[in-house]
């Protein structure tokens, strides 16, 4: 729904948000699934699976999502 919304025309502030919110529910889904990954170590059924991934494409989700509070609190 986040990312109809991005194809919108919209804002930069608003399409601030509406990344950040992306973001946010994508960070919500990874504790989700942490939280059952851990529920399956401790039950004895967890598998590791190699996967790759972007890690700068994860440093600048992180980065917007506390851009927000580092700017209330005037840090650059």
């Amino acid at each position: 729904m986040l990312q109809m919304l991005l194809d919108t025309n919209l804002d930069s502030t608003q399409k601030d948000y509406a990344r950040t919110a992306q973001a946010s529910g994508k960070a919500l889904i990874t504790l989700i699934n942490e939280v059952l990954d851990r529920a399956k170590i401790e039950s004895g059924k967890f598998e590791l699976e190699a996967v790759p991934f972007d890690l700068r494409s994860i440093l600048d989700d992180v980065l917007s999502l506390f851009s927000g509070k580092s700017r209330d609190k005037g840090i650059e």
